[in-house]
């Protein structure tokens, strides 16, 4: 089960078409009949604080990263494998007349504007960072040099803001969002089911350079298609993304490495999407293998 989605900054090709390419979104790892009847119900509650009524839908993408995206013609494009569609200046952006900048309603207005403030300051800080700084030659991210003596709480923020949007996902796919995503987003300060890490994909580099981009959704069965047992996804700035796995059953603390407890937390490298899912690292490249050796203690 999987979903994909997009955004690219614009680029002429010379012949070719030259409208900018900027977002796309397909489900094609297993037919829906497959895992239908795992669905969670459909409902209108906050997916988050479970007392108050969905009114709102969370970004996909940040509204600011959208925006510093555009060219000067200020246009982007969203793309799903099957349409192109055409988001053209700031209030397209807020308008979102296709329905592919924001999630389906999921969240209540106190949960996805008032508490989540925090979230959004810390991400918004990361994705500018990320967005004027070559990273992904480096073996890690200097959580420091992004959020100074503030990085503990900061990069705590940066992995809230991610859970806020992995469990948009998990909504619009109906795929049983897991309490210690909830518990983290309150004020836990780990996931005893769940891990986030820091990737760069080669194939996300090649094809949406400084774009945006919404890996494939993977929810994982057991043997006997009774329960969900597990999702992989990972969300994109540019090839630089977090990558969130759930295992229903837990991961022991010994398997559990977070991001967000680390000052320089390692960069995982993944040459495609499916290895990314399936947690198929490579080696990283010379400059940054260079890089670890001089810095060995």
């Amino acid at each position: 089960m999987s979903s994909d989605s997009n955004h690219r900054k614009p680029e002429n090709r010379g012949n070719e078409d030259s409208t900018p390419e900027t977002a796309s979104s397909t489900t094609d790892f297993e037919p829906p009949e497959i895992y239908a009847h795992l669905l969670a119900p459909a409902d209108k509650m906050c997916w988050w604080c479970r007392t108050r009524p969905a009114t709102t839908g969370e970004h996909k993408y940040k509204r600011s990263s959208l925006t510093r995206l555009m060219d000067d013609r200020q246009m982007l494009v969203w793309r799903d494998g099957k349409q192109r569609r055409e988001i053209r200046g700031k209030s397209g952006i807020k308008r979102d007349r296709y329905g592919v900048i924001k999630f389906p309603k999921s969240l209540c207005a106190p949960c996805n504007n008032d508490l989540s403030q925090p979230f959004d300051i810390a991400y918004d800080t990361y994705a500018e960072h990320v967005e004027t700084h070559i990273m992904r030659i480096m073996p890690v991210v200097d959580m420091g040099s992004i959020y100074e003596s503030d990085w503990q709480d900061k990069s705590l923020d940066l992995a809230r803001y991610h859970a806020k949007h992995f469990g948009c996902r998990m909504a619009m796919d109906r795929i049983p969002i897991p309490q210690s995503l909830r518990d983290f987003m309150n004020g836990a300060q780990d996931m005893d089911d769940g891990q986030m890490v820091i990737i760069s994909t080669d194939s996300v580099h090649r094809e949406y350079g400084r774009g945006m981009h919404i890996s494939p959704t993977m929810a994982i069965m057991d043997r006997e298609r009774t329960r969900f047992i597990g999702c992989v996804m990972a969300s994109y700035i540019g090839s630089m993304g977090i990558r969130y796995e759930w295992v229903a059953d837990g991961i022991p603390s010994d398997q559990r490495s977070q991001f967000f407890h680390y000052e320089h937390p390692t960069i995982n490298f993944f040459r495609n999407n499916e290895d990314m899912i399936f947690q198929k690292t490579r080696k990283p490249g010379r400059f940054a293998r260079f890089v670890e050796w001089i810095n060995k203690p």
